[in-house]
C-alpha cells in the first residue's frame, strides 16, 4: 500500500483569488476567508480486504497561525459551519458539518475498508466547504490461493537403510483460502502426499518419515511441490557399498565363447543379489551394459594360465581383481570358456566375489575357497550317461544309493552337508559318470572303475567299466570317497570282497 501525500500551495490560493481553494468555490459571506485543502493522504492502492486511513488537511488564510487541529481551541467568531465530505466512488465515508477552527486549520479524517468495495479504480474525493481535492485508489482483487513452500528441515545426510524425516513449511500467499496436494519426494523414488487446507496467509507445517532409505550413494533431491511452487535442497545417503551405489554396471566379453551363456551369467549375479547383505554386508545389483567404458565390472571369458604370483601346475578356471578399499574402473574378472555351465556359474560367484572384497576362505567357504572340489557345489550336478545308450534303471538306483550315502553323512570336507542332483547334459554337470559295459579306457582286468578327463574343460568323468550292476553303487562311493571324506571308510577300501561291495551302502 503506497501512500502520497499532495500540498497546495498557499500562493496558488492567492493567484486564484476568488475562487474558494483547490477544485471548489468560493462559499460564504463576500469578503469571509475560504478554505483551501492543503494535503490529501491516502494510499494509492488497497488490497481486496485492507483498512486505511484517509487525512486531509485544509486551511483557512488569514485566521490564527499554524498551531492546533479541531479539537484544540474555539471556533473561529463569525463563521458559519462548514460541511466536510469525504467520499469514495458512490460511498459516502463522511458527511458531517463541522466548526471552522479557531487556528484557521482543519485535519478531517476518514476509515476506508476495502472489503465494502468491488475491485477496480475509485475517485477518492475531500471536500471542506467550496474546496475540493481528488485522488485516485485502486482496491485489487483477491488472489487466489497460492501455496509456496517457505522451508524445508531435514538432515543434510541419510545412512543407506536408515529413516528420513522431513518438514517443509507450507504457506497461502493468496487471499483466498485453498485446499492443495502438498508431494515430498527424495531422489527418483519414495514419494509421500498429504492434503493441506489454508486461509489466506496461513501457514502449516507439514511433516513425513521415508523408512528404510535405500538409494545409491550421493547427494540426492528433497523436493517439495505445491500446484504453484517448487523448493527443493539436497540430502546425501552414506552407501556401504565401496562402489558408493547399490546397482553396478556389468560388461560381458563373451566373444572367446562358442555357446550362449548369458543365462550363466545372470544365475551367477543373481546368487550374490540374493545373498550380498548376508555375505558381502552391503547391497547389490548387476546390469548389463552395452559398452565397456559404462562398466563398473569387466567379465572377460579368455583362458587363464596365470592368477597373481602362483607358479603351480594348477589349472585355473578364474581370476579376478580383489576389491581393497576402493575400486578401480573397472575391475575385471575372467573366466576360462573352456569350461561346463555348472563349473562356469561357480567359477563366476567366485570371482565375482573377490570384485565384491571377498578373499578366498571367507563365506560363503565353499564357494570362496582358493580350490574347486566336489564339495564345494549344493548340489553337485551330475550327469549319468551309458557308454551304448539309455541308463537302465537299475544302474541309475546304485549311482543314486551311492551318492544318497554322502548326502546323509555330517564329515563332508570343507562343507556342512552334500547335495547332489541328477542333470540332462555334460554342459550342465559338474561331474560326469559313465556306465559303459565294454570298458576300454581304464586299465583293468575284469571290470572297475577310474576318473578321467570329461567333455569340458577340469570336468571329471567317473568310469564304470564292465561291472555287474549289483557293485555299481560301491565303486561310485570308492570314486568320491577320498574327495568328501576326511577319511575313507574301511567299507570303501580295495580290500573289501564282492559281497561286502553288492551289500554296500546298505
Amino acid at each position: 500500500m503506497r501512500e502520497t501525500t499532495a500540498v497546495l500551495a498557499v500562493a496558488l490560493l492567492v493567484a486564484l483569488a476568488g475562487c474558494g481553494g483547490l477544485g471548489g468555490e468560493l462559499a460564504g459571506p463576500p469578503g469571509d476567508p475560504s478554505p483551501s485543502i492543503e494535503s490529501v493522504s491516502a494510499p494509492e492502492s488497497l488490497g481486496h480486504d485492507e483498512r486505511a486511513t484517509v487525512a486531509a488537511t485544509a486551511r483557512w488564510e488569514g485566521l490564527a497561525g499554524d498551531g492546533g487541529s479541531a479539537g484544540e481551541g474555539g471556533s473561529a467568531a463569525g463563521l458559519d459551519p462548514v460541511r466536510v465530505t469525504v467520499r469514495v466512488g458512490d460511498a459516502t465515508l463522511v458527511a458531517e458539518n463541522r466548526s471552522v477552527p479557531a487556528t484557521g486549520t482543519l485535519t478531517v479524517t476518514a476509515g476506508v475498508d476495502a472489503a465494502a468495495l468491488d475491485p477496480g479504480e475509485y475517485d477518492l474525493t475531500v471536500t471542506v466547504g467550496g474546496a475540493t481535492a481528488t485522488r485516485s485508489i485502486v482496491v485489487g482483487e483477491a488472489r487466489a490461493a497460492t501455496f509456496a513452500v517457505s522451508a524445508i528441515d531435514a538432515p543434510d545426510s541419510v545412512e543407506y537403510g536408515g529413516d528420513l524425516s522431513v518438514a517443509a513449511t507450507v504457506r497461502n500467499v493468496g487471499d483466498r483460502a485453498g485446499t492443495q496436494t502438498v508431494r515430498i519426494r527424495y531422489g527418483a523414488g519414495a514419494s509421500a502426499n498429504r492434503t493441506v487446507a489454508l486461509d489466506g496467509g496461513a501457514e502449516r507445517r507439514v511433516s513425513v518419515t521415508f523408512a528404510d532409505v535405500r538409494r545409491d550413494g550421493g547427494a540426492h533431491p528433497l523436493v517439495v511441490t505445491t500446484a504453484n511452487r517448487t523448493r527443493e535442497r539436497a540430502v546425501a545417503l552414506s552407501h556401504p557399498s565401496p562402489y558408493g551405489e547399490t546397482t553396478l554396471g556389468l560388461y560381458a566379453d563373451d566373444a572367446a565363447v562358442d555357446r550362449n551363456v548369458s543365462g550363466v551369467a545372470a544365475a551367477a549375479t543373481g546368487y550374490w543379489e540374493r545373498n550380498d547383505e548376508r555375505y558381502l554386508g552391503y547391497p547389490v545389483a548387476y546390469e548389463r551394459v552395452s559398452d565397456e567404458s559404462r562398466a563398473d565390472v569387466v567379465l572377460r571369458f579368455d583362458r587363464v594360465e596365470r592368477c597373481g604370483v602362483e607358479g603351480n601346475d594348477t589349472r585355473y578356471f578364474g581370476c579376478a581383481d580383489l576389491l581393497v578399499d576402493e575400486p578401480r574402473t573397472p575391475m575385471t574378472a575372467t573366466v576360462d570358456p573352456r569350461v561346463s555351465d555348472a563349473d562356469m556359474n561357480a567359477t563366476i560367484i567366485h570371482e565375482l566375489g573377490h570384485v565384491q572384497g571377498l578373499e578366498h576362505g571367507e563365506e560363503p567357504a565353499g564357494l570362496m575357497n582358493a580350490t574347486s572340489t566336489l564339495a564345494t557345489h549344493r548340489p553337485l550336478k551330475i550327469h549319468l550317461r551309458a557308454d551304448d545308450g539309455a541308463v537302465t534303471g537299475p544302474v541309475e538306483d546304485e549311482v543314486a544309493a551311492a551318492l544318497d550315502y554322502f548326502a546323509g553323512r555330517e564329515d563332508i570336507v570343507g562343507s556342512d552337508r552334500f547335495a547332489w542332483e541328477f542333470v540332462d547334459s555334460a554342459r550342465d554337470a559338474h561331474v560326469q559318470i559313465t556306465y559303459d559295459e565294454r570298458g576300454g579306457v581304464c586299465i583293468t582286468d575284469g571290470g572297475g572303475s577310474c576318473t578321467v578327463d570329461g567333455e569340458y574343460y577340469g570336468q571329471q568323468d567317473v568310469r564304470l567299466e564292465e561291472l555287474d550292476e549289483e557293485v555299481v553303487a560301491w565303486h561310485v562311493g570308492w570314486s568320491f570317497a577320498p574327495a568328501l571324506l576326511e577319511e575313507v571308510p574301511p567299507e570303501l577300501s580295495r580290500e573289501t570282497d564282492r559281497r561286502e561291495r553288492e551289500a554296500w551302502p546298505e
